[in-house]
Protein backbone atom coordinates (compact mmCIF):
# COMPACT_ATOMS: atom_id res chain seq x y z
CA UNK A 1 0.00 0.00 0.00
CA UNK A 2 1.05 3.59 -1.00
CA UNK A 3 1.80 6.29 1.92
CA UNK A 4 -0.86 8.60 1.81
CA UNK A 5 -0.10 11.90 -0.31
CA UNK A 6 -0.07 15.40 1.33
CA UNK A 7 -3.58 16.21 -0.67
CA UNK A 8 -5.18 13.51 0.74
CA UNK A 9 -3.54 12.17 4.45
CA UNK A 10 -4.95 9.05 6.21
CA UNK A 11 -4.98 11.53 8.89
CA UNK A 12 -6.28 14.14 7.94
CA UNK A 13 -10.10 13.83 10.06
CA UNK A 14 -8.24 12.34 13.04
CA UNK A 15 -8.13 14.57 15.97
CA UNK A 16 -6.03 13.30 18.53
CA UNK A 17 -3.72 15.27 20.98
CA UNK A 18 -0.21 14.44 19.95
CA UNK A 19 1.74 15.83 22.73
CA UNK A 20 5.39 14.10 21.86
CA UNK A 21 6.79 11.89 18.85
CA UNK A 22 9.15 9.22 19.18
CA UNK A 23 10.30 8.43 15.76
CA UNK A 24 12.22 5.16 16.29
CA UNK A 25 11.86 3.30 19.21
CA UNK A 26 12.79 -0.65 20.18
CA UNK A 27 11.05 -0.85 23.82
CA UNK A 28 7.55 0.07 23.23
CA UNK A 29 6.28 -3.12 21.63
CA UNK A 30 8.51 -6.08 22.59
CA UNK A 31 10.02 -7.28 19.71
CA UNK A 32 9.31 -4.27 17.18
CA UNK A 33 10.80 -1.03 16.32
CA UNK A 34 7.87 1.57 16.48
CA UNK A 35 7.43 5.26 16.04
CA UNK A 36 5.88 6.00 19.17
CA UNK A 37 3.93 8.80 19.92
CA UNK A 38 2.18 10.32 23.30
CA UNK A 39 -1.39 11.56 23.60
CA UNK A 40 -2.33 14.60 25.96
CA UNK A 41 -4.30 14.02 28.81
CA UNK A 42 -4.97 11.29 31.79
CA UNK A 43 -7.43 11.23 35.06
CA UNK A 44 -5.08 9.53 37.28
CA UNK A 45 -1.98 11.18 38.86
CA UNK A 46 0.34 7.96 39.51
CA UNK A 47 2.72 9.04 42.67
CA UNK A 48 5.61 7.73 40.01
CA UNK A 49 4.97 9.57 36.81
CA UNK A 50 7.28 10.25 35.09
CA UNK A 51 5.45 12.29 32.72
CA UNK A 52 3.08 15.10 34.25
CA UNK A 53 3.04 17.63 32.13
CA UNK A 54 1.09 14.77 30.36
CA UNK A 55 -2.05 15.09 32.95
CA UNK A 56 -3.47 18.23 31.78
CA UNK A 57 -6.30 17.71 29.00
CA UNK A 58 -4.69 20.87 26.90
CA UNK A 59 -4.43 20.65 22.64
CA UNK A 60 -1.62 18.35 21.16
CA UNK A 61 1.74 20.05 19.72
CA UNK A 62 1.60 17.76 16.75
CA UNK A 63 -1.56 17.38 14.07
CA UNK A 64 -1.49 13.44 13.43
CA UNK A 65 -1.24 14.18 9.99
CA UNK A 66 2.47 14.72 11.16
CA UNK A 67 2.50 10.98 12.20
CA UNK A 68 1.28 9.90 8.94
CA UNK A 69 3.56 11.70 7.77
CA UNK A 70 6.31 10.35 9.72
CA UNK A 71 5.10 6.86 8.86
CA UNK A 72 5.15 7.01 5.51
CA UNK A 73 9.06 8.00 5.35
CA UNK A 74 9.84 5.53 7.59
CA UNK A 75 8.38 3.11 5.62
CA UNK A 76 10.50 -0.17 5.50
CA UNK A 77 12.40 1.25 9.04
CA UNK A 78 9.75 0.26 11.30
CA UNK A 79 7.11 -2.40 12.28
CA UNK A 80 4.67 -0.20 13.71
CA UNK A 81 2.67 2.84 15.40
CA UNK A 82 2.42 2.96 19.37
CA UNK A 83 0.05 5.23 20.66
CA UNK A 84 1.20 5.71 24.65
CA UNK A 85 0.03 8.93 26.28
CA UNK A 86 -1.38 10.15 28.91
CA UNK A 87 -3.85 7.69 28.77
CA UNK A 88 -5.27 7.22 24.86
CA UNK A 89 -8.46 5.95 25.69
CA UNK A 90 -9.24 9.46 27.25
CA UNK A 91 -9.79 10.42 23.42
CA UNK A 92 -12.61 10.14 21.15
CA UNK A 93 -10.29 9.81 18.20
CA UNK A 94 -8.19 7.42 18.93
CA UNK A 95 -10.68 4.67 17.11
CA UNK A 96 -9.96 7.02 13.76
CA UNK A 97 -6.27 7.54 14.56
CA UNK A 98 -6.03 3.02 14.70
CA UNK A 99 -7.98 3.15 11.29
CA UNK A 100 -6.09 5.62 9.67
CA UNK A 101 -2.59 3.67 10.55
CA UNK A 102 -3.97 -0.06 9.25
CA UNK A 103 -5.35 2.17 6.37
CA UNK A 104 -1.58 2.48 5.11
CA UNK A 105 -0.47 -1.16 6.46
CA UNK A 106 1.04 -0.40 9.83
CA UNK A 107 0.22 -2.17 12.92
CA UNK A 108 -0.56 -0.40 15.35
CA UNK A 109 0.49 -0.85 19.63
CA UNK A 110 -1.70 1.09 22.09
CA UNK A 111 -0.40 1.68 25.83
CA UNK A 112 -3.29 1.81 28.16
CA UNK A 113 -4.03 1.94 31.66
CA UNK A 114 -6.99 0.44 31.54
CA UNK A 115 -9.59 2.95 32.93
CA UNK A 116 -12.54 3.70 31.14
CA UNK A 117 -13.36 -0.31 29.55
CA UNK A 118 -16.40 0.66 27.53
CA UNK A 119 -14.15 2.56 25.22
CA UNK A 120 -12.29 -0.22 24.89
CA UNK A 121 -14.64 -2.42 24.25
CA UNK A 122 -16.21 -0.62 21.46
CA UNK A 123 -12.32 -0.05 20.09
CA UNK A 124 -12.12 -4.17 20.48
CA UNK A 125 -15.75 -4.34 18.32
CA UNK A 126 -14.24 -3.89 14.64
CA UNK A 127 -11.42 -4.82 12.48
CA UNK A 128 -9.96 -1.55 11.61
CA UNK A 129 -10.39 0.22 14.71
CA UNK A 130 -8.80 -2.79 16.83
CA UNK A 131 -5.00 -2.34 18.19
CA UNK A 132 -3.12 -5.52 17.20
CA UNK A 133 -0.97 -5.17 20.68
CA UNK A 134 -1.81 -3.79 23.90
CA UNK A 135 0.21 -3.02 26.46
CA UNK A 136 -1.83 -3.03 29.86
CA UNK A 137 -0.68 -0.86 32.89
CA UNK A 138 -2.43 -2.52 35.85
CA UNK A 139 -1.63 -0.70 38.63
CA UNK A 140 -2.30 -2.68 41.81
CA UNK A 141 -5.26 -4.48 43.35
CA UNK A 142 -8.64 -2.38 43.31
CA UNK A 143 -8.69 -1.40 47.47
CA UNK A 144 -4.86 -0.30 46.35
CA UNK A 145 -5.86 2.12 43.49
CA UNK A 146 -6.71 4.84 44.75
CA UNK A 147 -3.79 5.36 46.69
CA UNK A 148 -1.52 4.75 43.85
CA UNK A 149 -3.52 6.96 40.57
CA UNK A 150 -5.36 9.06 42.85
CA UNK A 151 -8.72 7.62 41.27
CA UNK A 152 -11.98 7.21 43.22
CA UNK A 153 -12.89 3.18 44.86
CA UNK A 154 -15.81 3.27 42.21
CA UNK A 155 -12.58 3.79 39.33
CA UNK A 156 -10.37 1.12 40.56
CA UNK A 157 -12.05 -1.70 38.47
CA UNK A 158 -12.07 -0.33 35.38
CA UNK A 159 -8.40 -1.92 35.11
CA UNK A 160 -9.48 -4.88 35.31
CA UNK A 161 -12.29 -4.98 33.65
CA UNK A 162 -10.56 -3.81 30.52
CA UNK A 163 -8.06 -6.61 31.69
CA UNK A 164 -11.21 -8.95 31.48
CA UNK A 165 -12.66 -7.58 27.87
CA UNK A 166 -8.34 -7.69 26.34
CA UNK A 167 -7.86 -11.63 27.50
CA UNK A 168 -11.37 -12.68 26.11
CA UNK A 169 -10.05 -10.61 22.55
CA UNK A 170 -6.77 -12.45 23.05
CA UNK A 171 -8.82 -15.69 23.07
CA UNK A 172 -11.12 -15.12 20.77
CA UNK A 173 -9.41 -12.57 18.18
CA UNK A 174 -5.76 -13.06 18.42
CA UNK A 175 -5.38 -9.71 20.36
CA UNK A 176 -1.41 -9.85 21.38
CA UNK A 177 -2.02 -8.61 24.93
CA UNK A 178 1.02 -7.59 27.29
CA UNK A 179 -0.27 -7.41 31.71
CA UNK A 180 2.80 -5.48 33.61
CA UNK A 181 3.10 -3.47 36.91
CA UNK A 182 5.49 -0.60 38.30
CA UNK A 183 6.44 -1.25 42.27
CA UNK A 184 8.89 0.68 44.23
CA UNK A 185 10.50 -0.68 47.29
CA UNK A 186 8.04 -1.34 50.62
CA UNK A 187 5.45 0.10 48.29
CA UNK A 188 1.82 -1.33 48.32
CA UNK A 189 2.17 -2.90 45.33
CA UNK A 190 5.63 -4.79 46.14
CA UNK A 191 3.84 -5.79 49.47
CA UNK A 192 0.62 -7.38 47.22
CA UNK A 193 2.55 -8.40 44.19
CA UNK A 194 2.16 -12.03 44.77
CA UNK A 195 -1.71 -11.43 45.14
CA UNK A 196 -1.84 -9.28 42.10
CA UNK A 197 0.16 -11.55 39.92
CA UNK A 198 -2.44 -14.63 41.05
CA UNK A 199 -5.20 -12.41 40.07
CA UNK A 200 -3.58 -11.52 36.53
CA UNK A 201 -3.00 -15.20 36.34
CA UNK A 202 -7.00 -15.98 36.55
CA UNK A 203 -6.95 -14.40 33.24
CA UNK A 204 -4.42 -16.51 31.66
CA UNK A 205 -1.73 -13.51 31.60
CA UNK A 206 1.48 -13.70 33.39
CA UNK A 207 2.89 -10.51 34.89
CA UNK A 208 5.42 -8.30 33.57
CA UNK A 209 6.78 -6.19 36.82
CA UNK A 210 8.87 -2.83 36.28
CA UNK A 211 10.83 -1.08 38.93
CA UNK A 212 10.68 2.36 38.92
CA UNK A 213 13.65 4.70 38.59
CA UNK A 214 14.51 7.63 40.30
CA UNK A 215 11.60 7.50 42.88
CA UNK A 216 11.77 8.29 46.79
CA UNK A 217 9.99 5.73 49.43
CA UNK A 218 6.56 7.35 48.51
CA UNK A 219 6.89 6.00 44.93
CA UNK A 220 7.52 10.27 43.67
CA UNK A 221 9.55 10.83 40.93
CA UNK A 222 12.58 12.86 42.35
CA UNK A 223 12.35 15.02 38.91
CA UNK A 224 8.75 16.50 39.75
CA UNK A 225 9.76 17.64 43.29
CA UNK A 226 11.87 20.43 42.40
Amino acid sequence: MNAPTSANPAGCDVELPVAGIIPFSATDWPGKLTCTIFTQGCMWTCTYCHNPTLQPITPGEHAFTAVVDLLGQRRGLIDALVISGGEPTLHHGLGNAIAATHRIGFPVGLHTCGYAPGRLDVLLEREETRPDWVGLDIKALPSDMPAVTGCSPRAATGSWQSLRLLADARDRLGLDLQVRTTIWPDSILEHHLDDVRAAVAGYGCELVVQYARGVNERGEYYANLF
